[in-house]
Order: C-alpha cells, then structure tokens, then sequence
C-alpha cells in the first residue's frame, strides 16, 4: 500500500527534553485528557490516524484500562514500532490501513477518536474518509476529531498543503461536511488560539480572569487555556459528533 499522505509525527519527549511547551503541544496533551475525562472503564476505543499512539501512552499511564483500543495508521514503520512498545497492554491492537478507504471493524466502538488528520489527507479524499468513519458508529458513538480551521489571512502550515492545494478546512466547509455525511454535531472546542483573534470579545468577567491568568502564564498556554470560550475565533478546533 502506498503511503501518499502527510508522514509528520508529534513528539512530545523532544519537547519535554527541551523543557519548552509550544500551544501546539499543550494543545494536544488537552486533546488527549479530554478523552481519558470522558473515557470510562472497560469502553473500546478506535483511535483513527493514531500515530505514535500517543492517547494510548497517556490512557495507560493514567491506570486507564479499556476491553479493546485498536489503533490505524497507514505506516507500515509507525504501526511495527508500536505494537512493539505496547506489546504489554493485551487490551489494544494496531493494523496498518488506508483511512480514506479503510476496511470494516465493525460498528461496536464507544469512542472514535481522529485528531490531526484529515488535514493531511487532501480535500478530495475528505468524503470517502468521513464514512470510513461513519461506518465504525453506532448511535451511542462518540466522535472526538480534531484539525486546524483555515484561515485565509493566516495560510496552512507547509505539512497541510498537499499536492499543491490547502488541506485544511474552514470551519464552515467542515461542519457542512459534516452534516452531509450524516453526522450530527453535539460540541465545538477550540483547542488554541491567537490572543489578537479573541482578546476583543471579551466580556467583563472574561477580561478580569484573562488579565489574572496572564500574569502568571505565558502566551503559550493562556492560548490555550482561553480557546474553549471562542471556537470560531481559535486556530484549531476539536469537535464532538453522533451519528
């Protein structure tokens, strides 16, 4: 199977090594305790793109103890080195698959989770992948995914043009993809945000903990910690699904 999609990977022990936390990765530890908060004991998790699994490091390493996760990735050498790092945990599994066109586990997951990935993938492809995801939910299914927002003034990250074109979405293009492919949407989150995007929304009470925080926290991470409150005005959003 050829790999023709996005091959960027997270790393957060090089951050850590660095002592040195950018908002992309305080976004994406937020991400995953998100999950581990509405994850309760014994559910099956499908982590769609799971990279590194990485929701799977911190799952495990916070006593989390799932019947079944099962990681895809389209890597042959991301897959081979995690079923070799978590060869302990007999709950969870790893397959190499094409998301765009992925084969059928069947429809029985609690949680289906998809962060940073449909922005590597390229527009066109972007509607076979939503059912691939489709098909793995059921009504009870929870749907966690998460991608950059396109903004025109701001441009795509240089890992998020593909074939030439923009891969990442407007808020707009997306929740109506969304809603075309059958899926209804319960939440939007923003994940981080530039301060010059939301600061002059803010209401009263907004500005009286924006000013305490900032006293204490660097832009990095009040960026993050402020982005909830304005979704439409973050650079990254994480949205909750049904079908």
């Amino acid at each position: 199977m050829k790999n023709i999609y996005n091959k960027t990977q997270l790393h957060p022990e090089i951050a850590f090594e660095r002592h040195v936390f950018h908002r992309d990765m305080f976004a994406h530890v937020i991400r995953w305790t998100h999950v581990l908060k509405n994850a309760k004991i014994g559910m099956k998790i499908l982590d769609f793109g799971c990279g590194n699994a990485n929701l799977l490091e911190l799952l495990y390493r916070n006593r989390y103890k799932g019947s079944n996760y099962l990681g895809l990735d389209i890597r042959n050498i991301t897959i081979n080195k995690n079923k070799e790092k978590f060869n302990n945990i007999d709950w969870a599994q790893f397959k190499v698959d094409d998301l765009v066109n992925s084969q059928n586990y069947g429809d029985h997951w609690d949680i289906i989770v998809c962060f940073e990935v449909i922005e590597h993938i390229g527009k066109h492809n972007i509607n076979n992948f939503l059912q691939s995801i489709k098909k793995h939910m059921n009504p009870n299914t929870i749907l966690f995914l998460s991608t950059p927002k396109y903004d025109e003034h701001v441009g795509a990250a240089n890992n998020h043009i593909i074939d030439g074109k923009v891969g990442e979405l407007t808020e707009e293009e997306l929740e109506t993809l969304f809603i075309n492919n059958g899926f209804k949407i319960e939440k939007k989150y923003g994940t981080f945000a530039s301060i010059k995007d939301y600061k002059h929304k803010l209401n009263d009470w907004q500005q009286k903990m924006y000013d305490n925080l900032k006293d204490y926290y660097d832009t990095n991470l009040l960026s993050v910690i402020m982005a909830p409150f304005f979704p439409s005005e973050s650079r990254n959003i994480l949205w909750r699904c049904k079908i």
